[in-house]
């Protein structure tokens, strides 16, 4: 599966605004867990890949950069207002940096935590491509 940038419905009306996430509809996920990871400007989270996790990064709050790394690096700034949502993939180094304050992103994952499903040092990342 390809890194894929996929576009949220969003519903506004005068109560508020809805964004729903249909899991279904993409292909081989079936949800396992999910966290929210909140940042401060300029901080840098993430900076490993996953073995066998996809995981689809939603953006909550302010904006958030990725940059995702396999044969050629890709950068992708996701925003709450843009209503983005990003598939990455196993294998694929990927790097979170928070570029307001207060910013926030859901992260959707298809495998339970296990520290062996990571990969934490970049050169043992290369070693797999």
């Amino acid at each position: 599966m390809p890194i894929k940038l996929m576009k949220l419905k969003k519903f506004v009306n005068n109560n508020g605004t809805l964004v729903p996430v249909y899991l279904n509809k993409i292909k081989n996920f079936k949800l396992k867990r999910f966290f929210i990871l909140h940042g401060k400007k300029n901080h840098l989270r993430g900076d490993h890949a996953h073995k066998k996790c996809t995981q689809i990064f939603i953006p909550l709050n302010g904006k958030i950069k990725l940059e995702i790394l396999k044969k050629k690096k890709k950068i992708f700034k996701l925003s709450n207002k843009d209503q983005n949502a990003l598939i990455v993939p196993p294998f694929h180094w990927c790097k979170i940096r928070f570029l307001e304050e207060k910013s926030s992103i859901l992260v959707l994952c298809d495998v339970t935590f296990s520290e062996n499903e990571y990969i934490r040092k970049y050169k043992e990342f290369v070693k797999y491509l």
